[in-house]
């Protein structure tokens, strides 16, 4: 009984190898598109006074879609706001 040829896909791996097996990107010019990408912060946040049942949490949300950053926002059970932002940097820190 012959072997099976190896499939992946339903393709042969001896047409697939020479995709596979393409060059990679050197480390300078990943280097380079790095350096012109956006820094990118995460802060986590927690507001406290009077910042339940005033709609806290909807004015949040707005500066956030108005500034094009993501995160998430929740009341807690101790009366505080918690929340998290992220995206580029500058935006961030506006927010």
């Amino acid at each position: 009984m012959a072997p099976l040829p190896l499939v992946f896909l339903g393709a042969s791996v001896s047409r697939l190898l020479p995709q596979l097996l393409r060059p990679v990107p050197s480390a300078t010019a990943a280097a380079a598109a790095m350096s012109t990408a956006k820094t990118l912060k995460s802060v986590d946040y927690e507001v406290f006074g009077r910042v339940q049942g005033v709609c806290f949490r909807m004015y949040t949300e707005g500066e956030a879609k108005k500034t094009g950053v993501v995160g998430w926002v929740k009341n807690t059970s101790q009366g505080t706001v918690k929340g998290q932002v992220q995206g580029p940097e500058d935006k961030v820190n506006s927010i």
